[in-house]
């Protein structure tokens, strides 16, 4: 393939979900494939609900994930503008050659009386079948058109859809769709604010800008037939359609929704969204790497047979419109931390030191034994699942214990007070506590005093961790030092002394 041009045209009426970033992301591996162009447009003709908030979450949502845009908002090109508030004069020009070559027309109904109509029955269309029996330039004289625009009565522009028409749609996911214009309803392609619809800026845009290749959700299929109208009017070459299958929500019983993301109990957002009535944290805060969210998403209706991580660059080479599946699909929540979990296994020990020092900077806690850490990177990997996994592993390597979870251990323990102040004389007398040594010194400690080794590791964690969890103790007693054992011990006993 040559000259493959591809967009991303969301409108600015609320936060990105995973949807619509799965619809970004196939757009820019089906671009970097054939070393097309990635466009960003913005489709903000919806004037009551377009807002700059949700521009800017775009931008930021996009930038997260690593799809960068050849050309677009923000990114400049020689098609632009790239935002349709700005690109009325266009829309002005196009509009007006339909209804001069008899493909639209003027219609001055009332939106209201209509409104009526279509409650009383259900199954009204404005369509061939009734569009004599209304207000419009096909029913009405040019004199009466020209008072109508002279007195200023609200008008909008509709399509004139053909009658018997067959429209054949060849996707390349779905395959062959047929349509019969007859059940197609003459659409509204200039509102009476004069701003375009969806329908007619949408393929101005995409002929203007010479996209190649339609890549959006399947909820386009039924407006697909009204474009190809549209495209055939005016005599252009209609870019090849692929359309997406639907996310479902989590219960399977309909498609996710922005509308009703702060009712949602589960992730559906790649940021966080913030606006005046409410917060909805996205995978970033809740701790995703945008690595691992682009492998959940990417894979919610592409058979990659493929559980490894990739990155954006493995992903462009294997992807194929082929492998998309046609039937409907929805995000399986574990198999999201599962790959979080396998970020975490593939990262570098220095990225892993790095995320302990941002935990250790947020509770203002010093580096000390920072340089011991090495030691347990392995450990602290294979027990992560998110960034907030980490500090619950490492805390007790830098605070001193003030409670005890596990309390009722040690009195299980016979001897338990006994054992305590051995420990002491044994750690006093510890010259160097090297990690090679301390399992020989306990062993050689327990013979002496004719103690378990198993009681021994109880009280050593207790006093150590203030709970019976955490890395091996060994590794533990390495990284905190005599010093500190001792310290920890010694507490412990004063504790229990004053139960």
């Amino acid at each position: 393939m040559s000259n493959i041009r591809v967009r991303f045209a969301p409108s600015p009426t609320g936060p990105l979900h995973i949807g619509n970033i799965r619809t970004a992301l196939y757009n820019y591996l089906f671009s970097i494939k054939y070393s097309g162009d990635f466009i960003l447009r913005i489709e903000d003709t919806d004037l009551n609900r377009s807002n700059s908030n949700s521009e800017k979450y775009i931008l930021e949502s996009l930038k997260w994930c690593n799809i960068i845009p050849t050309e677009g908002y923000n990114y400049g090109g020689h098609y632009g503008p790239y935002k349709q508030s700005k690109r009325l004069y266009i829309y002005k020009k196009y509009y007006k050659l339909l209804i001069k070559l008899g493909y639209a027309y003027y219609c001055f109904e009332d939106l209201n009386k209509l409104n009526l109509i279509k409650k009383k029955s259900k199954y009204f269309t404005y369509n061939m079948n009734n569009r004599l029996n209304f207000n419009n330039s096909l029913t009405l004289s040019k004199d009466k058109i020209k008072q109508n625009f002279k007195l200023g009565l609200p008008y909008v522009i509709r399509l004139k859809i053909p009658t018997n028409k067959i429209i054949k749609i060849k996707d390349l996911i779905k395959n062959n769709i047929i349509f019969n214009s007859n059940n197609i309803e003459d659409k509204i392609l200039i509102k009476s604010n004069g701003y375009p619809t969806y329908h007619f800026a949408n393929v101005i845009d995409d002929h203007l800008m010479n996209i190649t290749h339609v890549i959006r959700g399947e909820e386009w299929i039924s407006s697909t037939p009204i474009h190809i109208i549209i495209y055939n009017y005016f005599k252009w070459i209609i870019p090849k359609f692929a359309h997406l299958p639907l996310i479902l929500s989590f219960n399977k019983e309909g498609k996710i929704s922005k509308r009703y993301i702060k009712y949602i109990t589960y992730p559906i957002l790649p940021i966080r969204w913030i606006n005046k009535h409410y917060c909805v944290l996205g995978y970033k805060e809740l701790g995703y790497s945008n690595i691992s969210f682009l492998n959940i998403i990417s894979r919610l209706g592409w058979n990659i047979n493929n559980d490894n991580l990739l990155n954006i660059k493995e992903m462009s080479k294997i992807f194929n419109l082929n492998k998309i599946n046609r039937s409907n699909c929805h995000i399986d929540i574990n198999k999201a931390k599962w790959f979080n979990k396998k970020y975490f296994n593939n990262i570098s020990d220095y990225e892993i030191l790095n995320l302990i020092k941002s935990e250790l900077n947020k509770h203002n806690l010093n580096y000390k034994y920072f340089y011991k850490l090495n030691n347990i990177i392995n450990n602290i990997k294979k027990r992560i699942y998110f960034k907030y996994d980490i500090w619950p592993n490492i805390y007790y390597l830098f605070k001193t214990p003030k409670k005890y979870k596990k309390i009722n251990f040690l009195f299980r323990i016979k001897n338990y007070k006994y054992i305590l102040i051995n420990l002491i004389k044994f750690f006093y007398n510890l010259d160097i506590i090297l990690y090679n040594n301390i399992l020989k010194n306990i062993n050689k400690f327990s013979l002496k005093t004719n103690l378990l080794i198993k009681d021994i590791f109880i009280i050593l964690r207790i006093s150590l961790v203030g709970d019976l969890k955490g890395i091996d103790l060994l590794n533990i007693i390495y990284i905190i030092g005599k010093k500190e054992c001792l310290i920890r011990i010694y507490n412990l006993y004063k504790f229990i002394n004053r139960i």
